[in-house]
């Protein structure tokens, strides 16, 4: 295992993160009816701490930020509008807005805040509903009962919110928040941070309803504040809940869903895929559709499994290179340039990894599923798939387009923490990097509204049908 290998073996669950610690933007509207009293933000953070931690963060991103070369802007006057922002500040949330703002804006899932020294749910909360994205729309997918909300809004399209159409709004309000370079992960990220705001504060805005009538919505954030043990929804049906990882058979066509690749599933994904093995079927789906990653060695391991041959490549990388020299010499020899810029890299060339003969293989068509919930150590598999001959057909959408090895930054004041990507992977044939953009399936099938209120899985479908041709 190589130096670069051994860095990047864990890359964490992106959407979970978010899910768990993200702190909202502007919040949406408030009125005066609010029965909740009013969030009264902490203002426990020095002027000090605040000046160190952005000074910090800046740092080791100006130093260490793999993709420093991709951004369109310039980074110092960044900076100092994030500081002239935190001078402004005038409560911690504030503090922690402008940072995030900050680091969110060099346009990497992998470089993002992680942590803050307070919880999330001491002074925000979420609406007691589901929203969802389908294509460029959003819907209301699930509504908490007795929670006053009509329910009728069912299946609503979100047609405004704040008088402004959601996509605009998303893109002001939510889009500077949002860790990505991808487009189709910050409306995604857009709709969770839709469901959250601070305790109190309303959803206000304008709904589609199904039979056509346009109705305003006031919803106020307070799903966790009136969450009991005993609730219940009006939501379409859903797929049965599995666990993260199983074999189902649909007649001779075996579908293993991998929700993860933490380390601790390789026991069971041997059992399972032995099963596939001894069955010999007439064909194998791979979903990995919402596989956020794990450990870079469960993707090797799980490549071995569908490579004929005695090796694989696996992917190449780079990583910034800070030279004192070369930068001293780059203002005015141009060999030295790069170094002068920042922007001078260390290649590490592509791995062969190698296959015991007696390591068993699957021997009948693969076809792997894929969407934007794919992303970190999951992407890693497919660059190293991609671009290899007789691989499997993928089928589903774009992946979220992120992974690498983050340097975290555990020791900032306030129990703040923050990680910083530090490596790219490259295609290994090609050695192309992999960046600012996801996966893109052979055969794209999206999942739309109607898809998903149906319990309908057309990329499942396409590929059964695909498998059952064969």
């Amino acid at each position: 295992m190589t130096h670069y290998q051994q860095i990047s073996r864990y890359t964490p669950f992106i959407f979970i993160v978010y899910i768990l610690s993200i702190i909202n933007g502007p919040s949406s509207f408030a009125q005066e009816r609010n029965p909740i009293p009013k969030a009264i933000f902490p203002t426990q953070i020095s002027l000090e701490d605040k000046l160190y931690t952005l000074n910090t963060v800046w740092a080791e991103i100006k130093y260490n930020f793999v993709n420093i070369d991709q951004i369109k802007f310039d980074p110092d006057s960044l900076y100092k509008v994030a500081l002239s922002d935190l001078l402004k500040s005038k409560n911690d949330v504030d503090y922690y807005n402008t940072l995030k703002r900050f680091i969110a804006a060099f346009g990497d899932a992998h470089t993002q805040l992680l942590g803050t020294h307070y919880g999330w749910n001491e002074y925000f909360d979420y609406i007691p509903c589901i929203i969802e994205l389908f294509g460029n729309r959003f819907y209301f997918t699930s509504i908490r009962k007795e929670s006053g909300i009509d329910s009728t809004l069912l299946g609503a399209e979100i047609i405004e919110i704040g008088n402004v159409p959601p996509i605009q709004y998303a893109e002001k309000y939510f889009f500077p928040y949002v860790a990505s370079s991808d487009y189709k992960y910050k409306l995604y990220q857009s709709s969770i941070q839709m469901m959250q705001g601070t305790k109190g504060d309303y959803l206000n805005g304008k709904a589609k309803k199904r039979d056509g009538q346009i109705v305003p919505f006031s919803i106020q954030y307070n799903g966790e504040t009136t969450r009991t043990n005993k609730d219940v929804y009006w939501e379409f049906k859903k797929a049965a809940k599995r666990e993260n990882l199983h074999l189902t058979w649909k007649d001779t066509i075996g579908v293993l869903t991998i929700n993860t690749f933490r380390e601790n599933i390789i026991p069971k994904l041997d059992s399972l895929l032995q099963l596939v093995i001894n069955k010999n079927p007439a064909g194998l789906i791979i979903d990995l559709r919402k596989n956020g990653g794990g450990s870079t060695d469960v993707a090797e391991h799980l490549q071995k499994y569908l490579t004929p041959g005695d090796y694989f490549l696996g992917f190449g990388a780079q990583t910034r290179i800070n030279n004192g020299y070369g930068k001293s010499q780059g203002n005015y020899r141009d060999e030295y340039k790069e170094y002068y810029e920042g922007k001078a890299y260390h290649l590490y060339p592509p791995d062969t990894i190698s296959i015991e003969r007696s390591f068993p293989r699957i021997t009948c068509p693969v076809i792997i599923l894929i969407g934007k919930f794919t992303m970190s150590a999951c992407e890693d598999l497919l660059v190293n798939l991609y671009e290899a001959p007789g691989r499997p057909l993928f089928i589903g959408e774009e992946t979220a387009g992120s992974t690498g090895a983050p340097l975290v930054l555990f020791n900032l004041p306030n129990d703040t923490r923050v990680r910083i990507c530090t490596l790219r992977i490259l295609f290994p044939y090609s050695l192309k990097p992999f960046v600012n953009k996801g996966i893109s399936p052979d055969i794209p099938v999206k999942m739309t509204f109607e898809d998903r209120i149906n319990n309908n899985d057309e990329a499942l479908k396409y590929a059964l049908q695909k498998l059952s041709h064969k």
